[in-house]
């Protein structure tokens, strides 16, 4: 009669172990870090040249927080770093940007990323370190810092930025580190 229990236990798991974890995948996909997942995405369908292939893990078929280059926080599985320097990536900042509402640390540095900084960087509350420079950003860099209440450093050297630096970003009282904007970085 024991090995009819055991036989039925693991018969029982074979059946229920798949469910358990088809469930605890999709419900890592939903919720709130959803929003991140398609914010990422949307990252990614503005890089139009990867020649390290990188963005190359960024599928379905991989869980968002194993991407190369995001780190996610345990707590909330959110993400809150996007580390993607040196990596010749070609394309502009996605806007979907300021939907990573708990990202802390954003390096996109010595890439090619061409267009203007989108506004949605502003609603980046919790950003702490903003690394843009070495790239082919264009425009003027928004007015508004002020929604970045711990941001502490913002590098923007290096770009084809126009206008100066703007009188709030240089007054935010947690700012450590400025770089120059202009072209000729004066």
């Amino acid at each position: 009669m024991s090995s009819f229990v055991a036989s039925l236990c693991l018969c029982i798991s074979a059946i229920l172990l798949p469910l358990v974890y088809s469930t605890s995948s999709v419900a890592s996909t939903n919720g709130g870090n959803e929003t991140d997942r398609v914010a990422l995405l949307k990252f990614k369908a503005k890089i139009t040249h990867d020649p390290f292939g990188v963005m190359t893990s960024w599928n379905h078929s991989v869980n968002f927080c194993e991407w190369y280059g995001v780190t996610y926080g345990r707590r909330h599985q959110r993400v809150t770093h996007l580390n993607l320097p040196y990596l010749n990536l070609v394309g502009s900042i996605s806007p979907h940007i300021g939907n990573l509402s708990f990202l802390r640390y954003l390096n996109i540095a010595n890439n090619i990323f061409s267009g203007e900084i989108p506004l949605e960087i502003r609603s980046l509350c919790r950003l702490k370190y903003l690394y843009l420079s070495y790239n082919s950003i264009t425009g003027k860099i928004p007015e508004d810092f002020s929604p970045l209440l711990e941001i502490e450093i913002i590098s923007l050297a290096r770009n084809n930025l126009s206008g100066v630096i703007p009188h709030p970003l240089a007054n935010l009282s947690s700012l450590k580190v400025h770089a120059t904007a202009t072209s000729q970085d004066n």
